[in-house]
């Protein structure tokens, strides 16, 4: 299909070149952002439109000028005077569309030309044209699209929209009057929400089991004994059935009296629609920040809004304005420019303002017209990492049963049980509040949250008492407070936290009731001094009960950014039980390609360290290194290791020796690790590193060929070597396993050893794993030829630009699929995507005259198959025109 559509393309541009210049350039035009409305052109909306006007006059006239008496000529005029025939109508295909001069995209169109009625896919109307409608014609768009594979040009003409199909250009031009408009979005950052992507679906059952195991052999000890000291291995199981996952993770020590034990075992199920996650077993437990995590075996539901990350929960400002005539609108943030529009006039949304947090923005609009004028339009925003969008509410529920982990075995406390929850809404876009619990037999906290965005910075408070003993001395309360300044050159910013304390305050997660600390005050503020540099004060005050002594601490941090890497200097002064006094930190971190060497020195212990890192880029067959050395008083330490990623698995080795240069005990021993995976997907089976969450197996149709494939090509910068995620091989399909739960991915699939021309190769998966999901996808086919070819007349006489079809025999005459070729100036023409060992009917229509012809691929043929000797056709078709195409390749 791509293919007829370039060999399309490049008719009109023969036709033009061969005529002198007859014809406007047949290029497809470069006019806004494509797929997406929400352009970011600053390319004018009228301008589009008068240059849409020239090219057609350019079209019309050798000087792009029209004239009463000079007849004017069109593509299908020049096409007849340069190859003596009718131009062919233009076939079902890819093609541009532009809505209002903006570029969405190629979608499957067939033109209305030669008396054929024009139509469009109907995805595209329910998908892309219907969204950017108003409602009541929103719903006659569905219902046109609703069941259907293609609209019809009338049906959308008589909607009262205008299309037409450009054949000069090869693009699909749809105008919506502005009454049936919705109001456009302008987003004022790159992210576009693309509704149209067509994503793999993942398996329905689907598994694996990951192991990781390392050992640990000691060489020197003066306290161990020599020798294979521990071995242990981390097993993680999941089970996902339609969404519903089983999830255990299991370990083996054999330093412990009970070798064998379990850590977390669970039923989870996310629900997409609702961004809810439920749990059975051993929870996760859904929580606020200054709630502590309890250990809860039972039931829980909470909202996860990592289930949609590109959901912006936070208040996104969006600031209607409206324009009566074409503008062109410079947006400033808090004074910086950060995007320039040229409009026409209509209703407008921006959205998407890249806000600072916890400081107060101010939105400018410039609006300057075509006469000079020029307006000034200013709109306050607010806004804040905790803050919930208006309307917007989250919760979480975890109850259960305590327990706790002993030497290995799982014990739960069925005389008590544990729960915490908590509600938050967004009131406003400046105000979030909330209320939240937990609690056993023995008390019961309950607390209540709010979230002010002012002007002056943001407001937080926390407060939380028992009320089985409703008094002071049960109840906390914690006060916060952030400021971030709108000017990125100062970038001044202020954090301060104070939190009171009653005495006898206990939490889930406290073995023992009460609290030692009575007050805790934390201060910092920071800012840029130049743009290399930064200086920050900080200050902190802890009151202690039962006698001990108050503590506090005061400093100051600068660090500065040179050529050659990042230097930190930081001196405080500390007061505690333990030690009182000056502290001083030096640090330096210089980057050195995908290395980093980094340092540092404390006055406190008087230590210091010194440590290399290589990361092992991405992909297949590659290695990591670091090593350190530390020293303190009393002790040092040394280690370096080694990291290889494999296509089944992935390992390291590790020395580290300590106390060789004091007077500690000395150690020398060597640890080695290694990881692998068996995963499923739909019954497919195959071997892997250790998977991380969700994964993907690719295979090839057993019809393809048994190439090798390669999954996701990188290359990195300024490098010629391409690196892949994955490789298939002996033992199996290639796995990716480094798969993000709900994280949109593009896995291109490659077949490097393949012949050109067989079915492998190039394809490009689209997907959005759940959590703990497989996939299982399949490459190529068994149309694994590509078919080339000559095409001559009954006299030997090269059948130029025809049109041909051709059809597997096999299929049946009615319904068949059917696939368009085309041949060049020498008769040429290329099939792809046949098969081997079936016959094909390809039928060639010049004028009036219609033949076919059958032709045979061999059963061991695999990718290009040339046929020996020209398909002739009983057919007499002029050659004029074709001398002159001689040149032509």
């Amino acid at each position: 299909m791509r293919i007829s559509f370039l060999v399309r393309s490049s008719l009109v541009v023969l036709a033009v070149a061969l005529s002198g210049g007859r014809a406007a350039h047949a290029d497809t035009p470069d006019v806004g952002v494509s797929n997406g409305l929400n352009s970011q052109s600053t390319e004018s909306p009228d301008q589009e439109d008068q240059d849409r006007k020239n090219q057609n006059q350019a079209i019309q006239s050798p000087e792009g000028q029209t004239s009463e008496d000079e007849p004017q000529e069109s593509i299908d005029d020049i096409f007849k005077q340069v190859f003596g025939k009718e131009r062919p109508a233009l076939g079902e295909g890819n093609y541009v569309v532009l809505i209002e001069g903006i570029n969405v995209g190629e979608y499957l169109v067939t033109p209305d030309n030669k008396g054929q009625p024009g139509s469009i896919a109907a995805s595209f109307v329910n998908t892309v044209l219907a969204p950017i409608t108003v409602v009541e014609t929103a719903d006659l768009l569905k219902a046109l699209a609703n069941g259907r594979d293609s609209v019809t040009f009338d049906e959308l003409r008589k909607l009262g929209l205008t299309v037409a199909f450009d054949d000069a250009q090869l693009v699909l031009r749809i105008d919506i009057p502005a009454a049936m408009r919705t109001v456009r979005s302008l987003n004022l950052r790159s992210l576009r929400n693309r509704s149209d992507i067509e994503l793999v679906e993942q398996s329905d059952f689907s598994g694996y089991v990951s192991v990781r195991a390392g050992t640990t052999i000691v060489e020197d000890s003066r306290s161990a004994d020599t020798g294979f000291a521990r071995f242990v291995a981390d097993v993680d199981l999941a089970l996902n059935v339609r969404g519903l996952v089983a999830e255990a993770e299991l370990r083996y020590d054999d330093s412990r009296q009970k070798k064998f034990s379990r850590g977390d075992i669970r039923l989870t199920y996310d629900d997409r629609d609702t961004l809810v996650r439920y749990e059975l077993g051993d929870l996760s437990v859904g929580r606020r920040p200054f709630q502590n995590a309890p250990r809860i075996a039972g039931i829980s539901a909470f909202r996860n809004f990592n289930i949609n990350p590109y959901l912006n929960i936070r208040p996104s400002p969006e600031q209607a304005f409206e324009i009566d005539r074409s503008a062109r609108v410079e947006v400033l943030l808090n004074g910086v420019p950060i995007r320039t529009y040229d409009l026409r006039s209509g209703r407008y949304n921006l959205r998407d303002f890249p806000l600072i947090p916890s400081a107060g923005n101010d939105i400018e609009l410039r609006i300057t017209y075509a006469s000079g004028e020029t307006e000034l339009r200013s709109y306050p925003a607010f806004y804040d990492i905790e803050l919930l969008a208006p309307g917007l509410f989250d919760f979480a529920a975890n109850f259960g049963l305590p327990y706790r982990d002993e030497d290995g075995v799982r014990r739960y406390d069925d005389n008590n049980y544990n729960g915490t929850a908590f509600v938050r809404y967004g009131f406003t876009p400046t105000l979030t509040g909330g209320l939240n619990w937990e609690g056993d037999r023995f008390f019961n906290l309950v607390g209540a949250e709010i979230v002010w965005a002012s002007p002056i910075g943001t407001f937080g408070v926390n407060s939380s008492t028992n009320v089985n003993s409703f008094n002071p001395d049960h109840s906390q309360i914690s006060l916060q407070y952030r400021w971030r300044d709108t000017d990125i050159v100062r970038d001044r910013a202020i954090d301060a936290t104070v939190i009171l304390t009653g005495k006898d305050y206990r939490t889930l997660n406290q073995l023992f009731g009460g609290s030692f600390i009575a007050k805790q005050a934390r201060f910092r503020i920071g800012q840029k001094i130049t743009s290399q540099s930064r200086l920050q004060f900080f200050a902190g005050y802890d009151e202690f009960r039962d006698g001990q002594r108050d503590g506090y601490y005061i400093g100051a941090n600068y660090s500065h950014q040179f050529r050659f890497g990042s230097v930190s200097a930081s001196a405080e002064y500390r007061r505690s039980d333990e030690r009182s006094g000056p502290v001083f930190r030096i640090g330096l971190s210089v980057p050195l390609g995908r290395s980093s060497l980094t340092s540092s020195y404390t006055s406190e212990d008087n230590a210091a360290r010194i440590e290399y890192n290589r990361l092992a880029s991405v992909g297949v067959n590659s290695f990591g290194f670091s090593a350190a050395a530390e020293r303190r008083d009393g002790s040092d330490r040394q280690f370096g290791r080694a990291t290889y990623i494999g296509n089944r698995f992935e390992g390291s080795i590790e020395q580290i020796s300590s106390n060789y240069f004091s007077d500690r005990e000395r150690d020398l021993r060597t640890e080695v690790t290694f990881g692998t995976a068996i995963v499923m997907a739909d019954g497919q089976f195959g071997i892997s590193r250790p998977v991380r969450n969700s994964f993907a197996i690719v295979r090839a149709n057993e019809k393809a060929g048994d190439y090798q494939l390669a999954v996701e090509p990188r290359t990195g910068f300024g490098s010629s070597k391409t690196q892949y995620s994955a490789y298939s091989g002996a033992l199996g399909p290639a796995v990716v396993t480094t798969m993000t739960p709900y994280f949109n991915r593009s896995l291109q699939v490659d077949a490097p050893d393949a012949p050109a021309g067989t079915s492998l190769g190039g394809q490009v998966f689209a997907v959005n794993p759940g959590y703990r999901s497989g996939f299982h996808l399949e490459v190529g086919s068994a149309r694994n030829v590509s078919l080339v070819g000559n095409m001559v007349d009954r006299d030997g006489d090269a059948l130029v630009f025809v049109t041909a079809e051709a059809r597997d025999t096999a299929s049946g005459a009615k319904g068949a699929d059917t696939t368009q070729i085309f041949t060049n100036a020498k008769g040429r023409f290329f099939l792809e995507g046949v098969e081997a060992g079936r016959t094909y009917d390809i039928t060639v229509t010049a004028g009036e005259q219609t033949a076919t012809k059958a032709v045979t691929i061999p059963e061991e043929v695999t990718g290009i198959y040339k046929l020996d000797g020209d398909l002739f056709y009983d057919l007499d078709v002029q050659s004029k025109g074709e001398n002159d195409d001689e040149t032509i390749p």
